[in-house]
Parts: structure tokens; C-alpha cells; sequence
């Protein structure tokens, strides 16, 4: 498995409504996409403009050439980006040397 963690910091006034968009674009994918293993929203305790995404996905190959080509992730950022208070901070994480427990 391929995990994407996703960094973003959201304006103060907004993370409500994008805390939304959200939840309902991840339910979207899990249910549309078979190779998209997992898709979970943390909110930072101390700070609640921060979010992170932790993604699964079956390859780096399928989420960058297929996954992130799919036509429904532009709409989706067009809402979503004057909500953001900083730039996303992508990373690419992969399984070190077979360690990860099957969930």
C-alpha cells in the first residue's frame, strides 16, 4: 500500500464549511474508487485550522497517473482552495520492508 499525508492549514473562519466539502469528498472516493484503501481526517487538538489526511492507495502510480487525473478533483479544489491558509504539504510514505499489518 502507497499512503499520501496531506498537511493543510485552513483559515479560521472556514473550517467548518471545509471540514464539509471534505467529508463528503472522501465518502465520495471510498465509495467510487476500489483502489483507494483508506481515507481518514485528523484535526490537530491544540490548533483546529490543521488537518491532515492520511490516504491509502494501492500504488504511488495509480494515485498520481490515474487517481489524481479523475475529473472530479478539479471541482472539488476550486471550492476548496481559497479556504486554504497555507499550502498543502503532500508526502509520500511506502510500506518499510514489508511491515505494515493488514487492517
Amino acid at each position: 500500500m502507497h499512503v499520501l499525508t496531506v498537511e493543510l492549514t485552513i483559515k479560521p473562519g472556514c473550517v467548518a464549511d471545509f471540514l464539509q466539502e471534505l467529508q463528503q469528498f472522501s465518502r465520495f472516493i471510498l465509495q467510487q474508487e476500489a483502489d483507494c484503501l483508506r481515507f481518514e481526517i485528523f484535526q490537530d487538538d491544540d490548533d483546529p485550522c490543521r488537518i491532515l489526511l492520511l490516504e491509502g492507495w494501492s500504488s504511488r502510480r495509480h494515485l498520481e497517473d490515474v487517481q489524481l487525473q479523475r475529473a472530479y478533483y478539479q471541482p472539488y479544489f476550486a471550492r476548496v482552495q481559497t479556504m486554504f491558509a497555507a499550502e498543502r504539504l503532500l508526502r509520500h510514505w511506502n510500506d518499510a520492508a514489508g511491515f505494515a499489518a493488514d487492517v
